[in-house]
C-alpha cells in the first residue's frame, strides 16, 4: 500500500485521495499529471496535500499546492534538502517560507535493493495564508 494514505489513516484521516502520475501507482487516480488536474472537479477544496514531487518539478507543483489547499489548509512535501538553495528558487523563499522543516537524519531508502542514494531529505511543512519563519527540526 503506499506509505502517505496508510500513515494518514492510523492517524484518523479517512477521506483520502491519493494522485500519481505513474499508470503502475495504487493511487486512487494513477496516470494523472497533478499539474494538470483541476481541483474544481473535487467536490470540495483539500485541507492537506501531501507529496514527494519529482525534483524538477518541485517548485511548481508547491505553487499549485499552495492554490489548490483550503485557507488554512497544509502542504506538505518531501524534498532534497538541497531544495532550500538556489538562485532560481529564492524569489519564491521571500515569500512562501514553510512554517516547519523536518530534516531527516537517516538517508530515506528508495532503492530496489534497499539501500540509500547520497542525497539528504526533508519534509517541508506549509500552512496556506500563514506567513511564517520556518522552525527547523532534525528527526
Amino acid at each position: 500500500p503506499m506509505s502517505y494514505p496508510v500513515a494518514l489513516n492510523a492517524a484518523g484521516y479517512s477521506n483520502i485521495l491519493t494522485i500519481d502520475s505513474r499508470h503502475d501507482s495504487l493511487a486512487t487516480l494513477s496516470g494523472v499529471d497533478y499539474l494538470d488536474f483541476d481541483i474544481t472537479s473535487l467536490p470540495a477544496r483539500p485541507d492537506c496535500i501531501m507529496t514527494n514531487p519529482p525534483f524538477n518539478q518541485a517548485l511548481e507543483i508547491i505553487k499549485k499546492a499552495l492554490a489548490d489547499v483550503e485557507t488554512g489548509g497544509y502542504v506538505i512535501m518531501l524534498l532534497r534538502l538541497n531544495f532550500l538553495g538556489s538562485k532560481t528558487r529564492f524569489p519564491f523563499w521571500q515569500h512562501n517560507m514553510p512554517m516547519a522543516c523536518y530534516v531527516h537524519s537517516t538517508r530515506m531508502k528508495f532503492l530496489n535493493t534497499g539501500g540509500t542514494d547520497s542525497i539528504e531529505y526533508m519534509h517541508c511543512v506549509w500552512k496556506k495564508d500563514l506567513p511564517s519563519t520556518t522552525t527547523l527540526k532534525i528527526i
